[in-house]
């Protein structure tokens, strides 16, 4: 996805005919026939996939006033950004007004009026997945984003997005949108749970997933480990090498790193993680793999190992201390 100051200004003109308002470029009995698709009310479309959200999106803006903008867990999807699989599957757009305008309504759409000025209205381009298409759309920035998925969001699936959102600030050299996010959001909807996800965000954090297994870990009563912790080869290792573990406790010799299935599909991957594990052994390091089932289906197996890795490793919990229940994240 690109910023781009022209905006709606670069429709494509082919979606005049695929996807038209009101008849507009297509003729009223053709939008009957049997291969039309209506996804809202007044749009037409042909060979469109509105599974993909950014084309579902795009086709609904032809409809919309010129000041309304998707927001809400629409925008995080328009801008990539990781959510649970019950918002990433959902077939409802967000789009947001601003007051005192009425929350737009319509078949397949979710209206709200807000608090929105133009400054925080994106004219972004945004690759459709299914098409490879550039498509404009006007999408809330990331401070309104993130304060609008917290009037949806659980606070760990809050802290996942807010920790996808600082590593893109890092990585870009941004501020971090959850400062901008904390300072406009006071007395409005989901301010109190994105004021208690804040503090809990980290820098570094690759996937999701990750973030979720370290905050398992925090409620397990572990000690936190460091994010995106950098391991180097020693002197004693014929090569020189750099690793980034997901999650490290340096101080015990213990690291976590989560393997998703790409980690399982890919043969390149599978050889890289081999290799990789067997460095972290020379090394000393007491490496720990997390799967998807240890996160989203049971997590007391690895939690008792990383437990006793620690242990192993020096660590020593207060006195009376014992391992908490965990329950599995929602995927």
């Amino acid at each position: 996805m690109t910023a781009d100051p022209a905006g709606l200004d670069l429709l494509d003109p082919s979606w005049a005919v695929r996807a038209s308002v009101r008849g507009d470029g297509m003729p009223y009995a053709r939008t009957r026939r049997v291969d039309i698709d209506h996804p809202f009310h007044g749009v037409a479309t042909r060979r469109v996939d509105l599974d993909d959200v950014v084309q579902r999106a795009h086709a609904l803006s032809l409809w919309l006033p010129s000041d309304a903008a998707f927001s809400h867990s629409t925008a995080a999807r328009l801008r990539g950004l990781p959510l649970p699989l019950a918002f990433a599957r959902e077939a409802l757009v967000h789009v947001s007004l601003p007051r005192p305008r009425r929350a737009p309504k319509g078949r397949g759409t979710c209206g709200h009026s807000i608090d929105l000025p133009s400054a925080r209205v994106e004219h972004c381009l945004v690759v459709s997945a299914s098409s490879g298409e550039q498509l404009p759309l006007r999408i809330v920035d990331e401070p309104l984003t993130l304060l609008s998925c917290a009037t949806q969001l659980q606070v760990p699936d809050l802290i996942a997005l807010a920790d996808a959102m600082l590593r893109r600030a890092t990585v870009e050299g941004r501020t971090d949108p959850m400062v901008a996010a904390l300072a406009i959001g006071r007395g409005r909807p989901g301010f109190a749970r994105l004021a208690r996800a804040a503090p809990l965000r980290r820098g570094g954090v690759r996937s999701r997933a990750e973030t979720l297994l370290r905050l398992m870990i925090a409620i397990a009563g572990l000690p936190e480990p460091v994010v995106a912790h950098p391991v180097h080869s020693s002197d004693r290792s014929p090569e020189r090498w750099t690793a980034e573990a997901d999650l490290a406790w340096p101080e015990f010799g213990v690291l976590v790193e989560y393997e998703g299935d790409v980690h399982r599909t890919s043969r390149r991957r599978f050889t890289t993680d081999v290799r990789r594990f067997d460095r972290y052994a020379d090394e000393g390091w007491r490496a720990v793999r997390a799967t998807r089932d240890d996160v989203f289906a049971d997590p007391r197996e690895l939690m008792s190992r990383l437990e006793r890795r620690l242990r192993d490793g020096g660590w020593r919990p207060p006195r009376a201390w014992r391992l908490r229940e965990v329950t599995p994240a929602r995927a």
